[in-house]
This record gives structure tokens, C-alpha cells and sequence, in this order.
């Protein structure tokens, strides 16, 4: 598992800016606890206050052959040509689990992310060279888009596709459809948090939240679901920052009555803060 559920009221000392171009903003974060340790960060050098609540929990398949089946597929990655990570919280517990000195990749490897996040986790471990979608489509549709996975490109080669337990299919199928030789590894499950949100709840009542961050539609409807009413009807009254389209509409969905969609990551979720607070 990545970490407990965690929740700072204030950030830790120190790592506020004394000032900057969002000075006081109070942004709850919603990632699990290893990307949202980095959102944070960049967030408090700006000056703003980061509330860290992880609505999503990281942790090992619950399978034992599953765990092992990750383990065989670090073993045999020299076998592919091509790997697609399609999340940081793919990229952690593939490559480092539980902060572990990062798996080595093979050099001959192409590197495939959805977006810069993933791209960004990717760079951390020491892997600098991967593609990600042109024109800002950071999905499945993105990636299928970029000539490295056309049909001509990835006919006959062996991809490995690292994901969730509940990952998506269209990215394997078209895939396999093109003619590639196309390998699935469930490297991690997601869940909602056990601990109790007494933290969150006291945020809510106090008035205490300027923003949220959501970076997945699970994370949007766990956050809700931890709150009840009459708690929920103000938080739906926040602002929520939606870092792609379909968490947006997600988000929609449940209630949420002010939701900005931004571009992908922690850089497009900075971007439309400081454009709200320039008004």
C-alpha cells in the first residue's frame, strides 16, 4: 500500500511559501498519498495551503497468484518491446513498490504514458524517454492516436500493458486488433479509504476548503460518499478542479455545481488556480 489515508490541516513546517501567486488558496487534494505528496508541494511553493485527503488507497493486488503474476512480469521484461504504464500509482508499484530502489528497465524498451503525470513518475524512477499523447489527449484515445501504436508500427511486437485491477479494455483491444501481441499485468488495486474523514468533515464545517483537486472520476465519487448529508450540499457547493472531461461529467453527475475542467496534472491544475485567482 502506498501509505494510510493521510490529512494535514496545515502543510508540514516550513513548506509554505510566505507569499506567492497563491497565497492562502486552501486546494484539497484528493490524490493517493505519493502523487499528492508532489501536488502538494508544488502548491505550498506558491503559496498556497494543500489539504492532503487521499479519497483513493493504493495497495497490492489482493490475489496472491495476481502479486505473483507482477513479480514474473518484472522478471520477463526484456520479452517486450513496448510497455504502457497508465497511471503513476502503475508506475509505483510496478517499478518501485513501497519506495523500494526503482525495477530497472531494459534500454530497448519504448515507454508509453497517457499523460505527463505518468510520464513525470516514470522520470522519477530514472526512465526519461517516454511518449506520450500529441495535442493534449491524455487517455487511451490519446495514445492510440501517436504513430508508435498505429497499425503499420505495432503489428508483431509484444506490448505489456501495466494497470489497475479494474482497467479499461478499449487500449488492449485495439491494440491486439492492430496486430500486436498484447500482455496485461494488474499491478496494484484501488480502494476507498477506511479511515473515518473526521479531518475532512472538520474542513467542511469550518469553512476551510477554497478548491478541490480531483485526478479520477473514483477519486470524485469516494470523496462523496464520504460526506453526508448536510455536509454534502457544502461540499458540492466548492469549486472542483476536473484534470480531464469525463471526470468532469463526473463529477457533474453527483452534484458538484462549479467544476473547471483543467489540462492533465499537477501542472494544468496550477494553471487554472492562478487564472481564478487573477480575477
Amino acid at each position: 500500500m502506498t501509505g494510510p489515508t493521510d490529512f494535514h490541516l496545515q502543510p508540514a513546517p516550513g513548506a509554505q511559501a510566505p507569499d506567492g501567486p497563491l497565497a492562502g488558496v486552501r486546494v484539497l487534494i484528493t490524490r493517493p498519498a505519493w502523487p499528492a505528496a508532489r501536488t502538494a508541494a508544488r502548491l505550498a511553493a506558491l503559496g498556497a495551503v494543500p489539504l492532503v485527503f487521499p479519497t483513493l488507497v493504493i495497495a497490492p493486488p489482493a490475489d496472491a497468484s495476481a502479486a505473483a503474476a507482477v513479480e514474473v512480469a518484472r522478471a520477463r521484461l526484456a520479452e517486450f518491446d513496448a510497455v504502457i504504464f497508465v497511471s503513476p500509482s502503475a508506475v509505483e508499484m510496478f517499478l518501485a513498490p513501497y519506495g523500494a530502489q526503482p525495477h530497472a528497465l531494459p534500454a530497448r524498451l519504448s515507454l508509453f504514458a497517457p499523460g505527463p503525470g505518468t510520464a513525470e513518475a516514470l522520470a522519477m524512477v530514472g526512465a526519461e524517454d517516454v511518449a506520450i499523447p500529441e495535442d493534449e489527449r491524455y487517455d487511451a484515445q490519446g495514445l492510440l492516436a501517436l504513430p508508435a501504436l498505429g497499425p503499420e508500427a505495432i503489428a508483431g511486437r509484444r506490448v505489456l500493458i501495466v494497470r489497475g485491477e479494474r482497467g479499461r479494455d478499449d487500449l488492449p483491444e485495439t491494440l491486439r486488433a492492430r496486430g500486436a501481441e498484447v500482455e496485461l499485468i494488474a499491478a496494484y488495486r484501488s480502494e476507498a479509504p477506511a479511515t473515518p474523514p473526521e479531518g475532512l468533515l472538520e474542513l467542511i464545517d469550518r469553512r476551510s476548503i477554497d478548491a478541490i483537486s480531483v485526478m479520477s472520476s473514483e477519486a470524485v465519487s469516494n470523496l462523496v460518499a464520504l460526506v453526508s448529508p448536510p455536509r454534502r450540499e457544502a461540499l458540492l457547493a466548492l469549486p472542483l478542479y476536473a484534470s480531464h472531461p469525463r471526470i468532469a461529467e463526473a463529477a457533474r453527475t453527483l452534484g458538484f455545481t462549479e467544476v473547471i475542467t483543467t489540462q492533465a496534472g499537477d501542472a494544468g491544475l496550477i494553471a487554472a488556480l492562478l487564472l481564478r485567482n487573477e480575477r
